[in-house]
Protein backbone atom coordinates (compact mmCIF):
# COMPACT_ATOMS: atom_id res chain seq x y z
CA UNK A 1 0.00 0.00 0.00
CA UNK A 2 1.40 3.40 -1.00
CA UNK A 3 2.12 5.74 1.92
CA UNK A 4 1.15 9.39 1.54
CA UNK A 5 3.84 11.75 2.84
CA UNK A 6 4.01 15.54 3.10
CA UNK A 7 7.46 17.15 3.17
CA UNK A 8 7.70 20.88 3.77
CA UNK A 9 10.97 22.33 2.53
CA UNK A 10 11.40 19.26 0.37
CA UNK A 11 13.49 21.04 -2.27
CA UNK A 12 16.10 22.10 0.27
CA UNK A 13 19.34 20.43 1.28
CA UNK A 14 18.10 17.75 3.68
CA UNK A 15 14.60 17.80 2.22
CA UNK A 16 15.50 16.65 -1.27
CA UNK A 17 17.58 13.76 0.05
CA UNK A 18 14.62 12.72 2.21
CA UNK A 19 12.17 13.01 -0.70
CA UNK A 20 14.35 10.88 -2.95
CA UNK A 21 14.61 8.23 -0.23
CA UNK A 22 10.83 8.16 0.24
CA UNK A 23 10.19 7.93 -3.50
CA UNK A 24 12.70 5.11 -3.84
CA UNK A 25 10.56 3.13 -1.39
CA UNK A 26 7.35 3.77 -3.32
CA UNK A 27 5.81 6.59 -1.30
CA UNK A 28 3.48 9.20 -2.75
CA UNK A 29 4.99 12.57 -1.82
CA UNK A 30 3.77 16.15 -1.82
CA UNK A 31 6.51 18.75 -1.42
CA UNK A 32 5.65 22.26 -0.25
CA UNK A 33 8.43 24.75 -0.94
CA UNK A 34 8.60 28.38 -2.05
CA UNK A 35 12.03 27.79 -3.68
CA UNK A 36 13.59 30.79 -1.95
CA UNK A 37 16.41 28.52 -0.81
CA UNK A 38 15.39 25.14 -2.23
CA UNK A 39 16.20 24.19 -5.80
CA UNK A 40 13.85 22.78 -8.41
CA UNK A 41 16.77 20.85 -9.87
CA UNK A 42 16.96 18.83 -6.65
CA UNK A 43 13.63 17.22 -7.52
CA UNK A 44 13.86 16.82 -11.27
CA UNK A 45 13.04 13.13 -11.24
CA UNK A 46 11.19 12.73 -14.52
CA UNK A 47 10.19 9.08 -14.24
CA UNK A 48 8.77 9.65 -10.75
CA UNK A 49 6.92 12.84 -11.65
CA UNK A 50 5.35 11.23 -14.69
CA UNK A 51 4.14 8.34 -12.55
CA UNK A 52 2.28 10.84 -10.37
CA UNK A 53 4.02 9.95 -7.11
CA UNK A 54 5.68 13.35 -6.67
CA UNK A 55 3.80 16.64 -6.60
CA UNK A 56 5.55 19.97 -6.14
CA UNK A 57 3.40 22.66 -4.55
CA UNK A 58 5.12 26.04 -4.81
CA UNK A 59 3.76 28.10 -1.93
CA UNK A 60 4.77 30.18 1.07
CA UNK A 61 4.37 28.38 4.38
CA UNK A 62 3.29 31.65 5.96
CA UNK A 63 0.04 31.76 3.93
CA UNK A 64 -2.92 29.96 5.55
CA UNK A 65 -4.25 28.75 2.18
CA UNK A 66 -0.96 26.93 1.49
CA UNK A 67 -2.24 23.99 3.52
CA UNK A 68 -5.63 23.72 1.82
CA UNK A 69 -4.19 20.78 -0.12
CA UNK A 70 -4.08 18.69 3.06
CA UNK A 71 -7.82 18.10 2.99
CA UNK A 72 -7.59 16.19 -0.29
CA UNK A 73 -4.10 14.68 0.04
CA UNK A 74 -4.57 13.55 3.66
CA UNK A 75 -0.95 12.67 4.49
CA UNK A 76 -0.20 9.79 6.80
CA UNK A 77 3.29 11.05 7.65
CA UNK A 78 4.45 14.67 7.78
CA UNK A 79 8.06 15.84 7.79
CA UNK A 80 8.21 19.53 8.61
CA UNK A 81 11.59 20.77 7.37
CA UNK A 82 10.51 24.10 5.84
CA UNK A 83 12.34 26.93 7.60
CA UNK A 84 14.75 29.82 7.32
CA UNK A 85 17.91 28.36 8.79
CA UNK A 86 21.11 30.08 7.57
CA UNK A 87 22.11 31.91 10.75
CA UNK A 88 23.61 35.06 9.12
CA UNK A 89 20.42 35.41 7.09
CA UNK A 90 18.26 34.85 10.18
CA UNK A 91 20.20 37.48 12.12
CA UNK A 92 19.65 39.97 9.30
CA UNK A 93 15.94 39.05 8.88
CA UNK A 94 14.55 38.33 12.35
CA UNK A 95 10.91 38.99 11.49
CA UNK A 96 10.98 36.69 8.47
CA UNK A 97 12.70 34.06 10.61
CA UNK A 98 10.02 34.16 13.30
CA UNK A 99 7.18 34.28 10.79
CA UNK A 100 8.52 31.32 8.80
CA UNK A 101 9.85 29.13 11.59
CA UNK A 102 7.23 29.79 14.26
CA UNK A 103 3.99 31.20 12.86
CA UNK A 104 4.03 28.99 9.76
CA UNK A 105 4.59 25.96 11.99
CA UNK A 106 1.50 26.95 13.95
CA UNK A 107 -0.53 27.22 10.72
CA UNK A 108 0.53 23.71 9.70
CA UNK A 109 -0.21 22.22 13.11
CA UNK A 110 -3.69 23.76 13.20
CA UNK A 111 -4.50 21.92 9.97
CA UNK A 112 -2.91 18.66 11.11
CA UNK A 113 -5.07 18.60 14.23
CA UNK A 114 -8.03 17.97 11.92
CA UNK A 115 -6.42 15.07 10.03
CA UNK A 116 -5.80 11.40 10.67
CA UNK A 117 -2.00 11.64 10.54
CA UNK A 118 0.10 8.81 11.91
CA UNK A 119 3.38 10.63 12.48
CA UNK A 120 4.85 14.13 12.54
CA UNK A 121 8.61 14.62 12.49
CA UNK A 122 9.76 18.19 13.06
CA UNK A 123 13.30 19.17 12.04
CA UNK A 124 14.62 21.16 14.97
CA UNK A 125 18.22 22.09 15.65
CA UNK A 126 21.09 21.88 18.11
CA UNK A 127 20.95 25.68 18.17
CA UNK A 128 18.14 25.44 20.74
CA UNK A 129 20.80 24.45 23.30
CA UNK A 130 23.16 27.35 22.77
CA UNK A 131 26.83 26.58 23.35
CA UNK A 132 27.69 24.02 26.00
CA UNK A 133 30.10 24.25 28.90
CA UNK A 134 30.28 20.44 29.15
CA UNK A 135 31.49 17.77 26.68
CA UNK A 136 28.22 16.31 25.37
CA UNK A 137 24.84 17.97 25.02
CA UNK A 138 21.86 15.85 26.05
CA UNK A 139 18.15 16.22 25.39
CA UNK A 140 17.51 16.99 29.06
CA UNK A 141 19.76 20.05 28.96
CA UNK A 142 17.74 23.26 29.25
CA UNK A 143 17.28 25.28 26.04
CA UNK A 144 19.49 28.39 25.95
CA UNK A 145 19.34 29.58 22.35
CA UNK A 146 21.91 32.25 21.63
CA UNK A 147 20.53 33.57 18.34
CA UNK A 148 17.23 34.24 16.62
CA UNK A 149 17.40 30.99 14.68
CA UNK A 150 17.77 28.84 17.79
CA UNK A 151 15.03 30.82 19.52
CA UNK A 152 12.65 30.38 16.58
CA UNK A 153 13.18 26.63 16.55
CA UNK A 154 12.73 26.34 20.31
CA UNK A 155 9.43 28.24 20.08
CA UNK A 156 8.36 25.96 17.23
CA UNK A 157 9.25 22.94 19.35
CA UNK A 158 6.88 24.25 22.02
CA UNK A 159 4.11 24.41 19.43
CA UNK A 160 4.89 20.86 18.34
CA UNK A 161 4.80 19.67 21.95
CA UNK A 162 1.38 21.25 22.43
CA UNK A 163 0.19 19.56 19.25
CA UNK A 164 1.29 16.26 20.78
CA UNK A 165 -0.66 17.06 23.93
CA UNK A 166 -3.78 17.61 21.82
CA UNK A 167 -3.15 14.57 19.62
CA UNK A 168 -1.66 11.83 21.82
CA UNK A 169 -2.58 9.32 19.11
CA UNK A 170 0.12 10.72 16.79
CA UNK A 171 3.79 9.78 16.82
CA UNK A 172 5.34 13.26 17.25
CA UNK A 173 9.10 13.85 17.29
CA UNK A 174 11.31 16.92 17.46
CA UNK A 175 14.59 15.88 15.82
CA UNK A 176 17.40 18.15 16.97
CA UNK A 177 19.82 18.06 14.06
CA UNK A 178 23.43 19.00 14.60
CA UNK A 179 25.80 20.10 11.79
CA UNK A 180 24.48 18.26 8.74
CA UNK A 181 26.73 18.11 5.69
CA UNK A 182 26.75 16.45 2.29
CA UNK A 183 26.06 17.13 -1.40
CA UNK A 184 23.42 19.63 -2.44
CA UNK A 185 23.76 22.23 0.33
CA UNK A 186 21.69 25.32 -0.39
CA UNK A 187 23.36 27.78 2.01
CA UNK A 188 26.90 29.09 2.37
CA UNK A 189 27.96 26.95 5.27
CA UNK A 190 31.50 25.77 5.96
CA UNK A 191 31.69 22.92 3.46
CA UNK A 192 30.52 24.83 0.35
CA UNK A 193 33.12 27.52 1.15
CA UNK A 194 35.86 24.90 1.49
CA UNK A 195 34.88 23.20 -1.77
CA UNK A 196 35.01 26.55 -3.53
CA UNK A 197 38.48 27.09 -2.10
CA UNK A 198 39.60 23.77 -3.53
CA UNK A 199 38.28 24.68 -6.98
CA UNK A 200 39.60 28.23 -7.03
CA UNK A 201 42.19 30.05 -4.96
CA UNK A 202 42.85 27.39 -2.33
CA UNK A 203 42.26 30.13 0.24
CA UNK A 204 39.20 30.41 2.43
CA UNK A 205 38.05 33.15 4.81
CA UNK A 206 36.52 31.75 7.99
CA UNK A 207 35.40 32.89 11.41
CA UNK A 208 36.38 31.04 14.57
CA UNK A 209 38.12 27.75 13.84
CA UNK A 210 38.49 26.34 17.36
CA UNK A 211 34.92 25.36 18.40
CA UNK A 212 34.05 21.69 18.15
CA UNK A 213 30.90 20.76 16.25
CA UNK A 214 29.12 17.47 15.59
CA UNK A 215 29.20 16.91 11.81
CA UNK A 216 26.59 14.38 10.64
CA UNK A 217 26.36 13.18 7.04
CA UNK A 218 23.06 13.84 5.31
CA UNK A 219 22.44 10.20 4.35
CA UNK A 220 22.59 9.25 8.02
CA UNK A 221 20.23 12.10 8.90
CA UNK A 222 17.67 10.93 6.33
CA UNK A 223 17.79 7.40 7.75
CA UNK A 224 17.25 8.84 11.22
CA UNK A 225 14.30 10.98 10.16
CA UNK A 226 12.61 8.03 8.54
CA UNK A 227 13.14 5.81 11.56
CA UNK A 228 11.75 8.53 13.82
CA UNK A 229 8.43 8.38 11.98
CA UNK A 230 7.99 4.81 13.21
CA UNK A 231 7.25 3.86 16.77
CA UNK A 232 4.69 4.42 19.48
CA UNK A 233 2.41 7.43 19.60
CA UNK A 234 3.38 10.30 21.87
CA UNK A 235 5.97 13.05 21.99
CA UNK A 236 9.74 12.69 21.98
CA UNK A 237 12.82 14.88 21.52
CA UNK A 238 15.91 13.26 20.06
CA UNK A 239 19.37 14.45 19.07
CA UNK A 240 20.46 13.34 15.60
CA UNK A 241 24.25 13.33 15.61
CA UNK A 242 27.42 11.26 15.64
CA UNK A 243 28.44 12.01 19.22
CA UNK A 244 31.89 13.07 18.03
CA UNK A 245 33.24 16.62 17.92
CA UNK A 246 35.54 18.14 15.30
CA UNK A 247 36.90 21.66 14.94
CA UNK A 248 36.78 23.65 11.72
CA UNK A 249 40.52 23.08 11.39
CA UNK A 250 39.91 19.32 11.72
CA UNK A 251 37.55 19.57 8.75
CA UNK A 252 40.05 21.60 6.74
CA UNK A 253 42.93 19.20 7.43
CA UNK A 254 40.78 16.16 6.59
CA UNK A 255 39.82 17.69 3.24
CA UNK A 256 43.48 18.47 2.56
CA UNK A 257 44.45 14.87 3.28
CA UNK A 258 41.67 13.46 1.10
CA UNK A 259 42.19 15.86 -1.81
CA UNK A 260 45.95 16.15 -1.71
CA UNK A 261 45.71 19.96 -1.83
CA UNK A 262 46.58 22.49 0.85
CA UNK A 263 44.02 25.12 1.85
CA UNK A 264 45.07 28.46 3.31
CA UNK A 265 42.77 29.59 6.10
CA UNK A 266 42.40 33.33 6.62
CA UNK A 267 40.37 34.63 9.52
CA UNK A 268 37.72 37.13 8.48
CA UNK A 269 36.81 39.46 11.38
CA UNK A 270 33.34 39.94 9.89
CA UNK A 271 32.66 36.20 10.26
CA UNK A 272 33.99 35.82 13.80
CA UNK A 273 31.20 35.24 16.29
CA UNK A 274 31.59 37.21 19.51
CA UNK A 275 29.70 34.44 21.29
CA UNK A 276 30.92 31.01 20.31
CA UNK A 277 31.61 27.64 21.85
CA UNK A 278 31.49 23.89 21.51
CA UNK A 279 28.34 22.00 20.57
CA UNK A 280 28.69 18.22 20.46
CA UNK A 281 25.84 15.83 21.07
CA UNK A 282 25.13 12.82 23.16
CA UNK A 283 23.26 10.50 20.81
CA UNK A 284 22.55 7.72 23.32
CA UNK A 285 18.79 8.31 23.30
CA UNK A 286 18.26 7.89 19.56
CA UNK A 287 20.57 4.87 19.49
CA UNK A 288 18.62 3.21 22.29
CA UNK A 289 15.14 4.04 21.03
CA UNK A 290 15.47 3.45 17.30
CA UNK A 291 18.56 1.32 16.71
CA UNK A 292 19.87 4.03 14.38
CA UNK A 293 23.63 4.41 14.17
CA UNK A 294 25.58 6.76 11.91
CA UNK A 295 27.31 4.91 9.08
CA UNK A 296 29.54 7.88 8.21
CA UNK A 297 32.28 9.42 10.28
CA UNK A 298 33.73 12.78 9.25
CA UNK A 299 36.38 11.31 6.96
CA UNK A 300 34.03 8.98 5.10
CA UNK A 301 31.42 11.69 4.68
CA UNK A 302 33.94 14.20 3.37
CA UNK A 303 35.37 11.60 1.01
CA UNK A 304 31.93 10.98 -0.51
CA UNK A 305 31.22 14.72 -0.68
CA UNK A 306 34.49 15.35 -2.52
CA UNK A 307 33.73 12.53 -4.94
CA UNK A 308 30.38 14.08 -5.82
CA UNK A 309 31.14 17.80 -5.67
CA UNK A 310 34.87 18.31 -5.22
Amino acid sequence: MTIRVLVTGGAGFIGHHLVRSLLADGAQVVVVDNFSFGRRSHLEIEEITEAGRLRLHEADLRRPDTFDLLASFRPEIVYHLGAVHFIPYCDAHPQETLDTNVLATDLLLRRLRELDVRALVFASTAAVYGFADHPLTEEADPPRPGDIYGLSKWLAEELVRRFADDRPDVRTVAARLFNVFGPGETNRHLLPDLLDALRQSREVALGNTWPRRDYTYVTDVVRALRLLADGLAGYDVLNVSTGTGSTVLDVVRTIEALSGHLITVRQDPARVRARDGHLVSSNHRILARTGWRPAYDLKRGLDELLEQEG
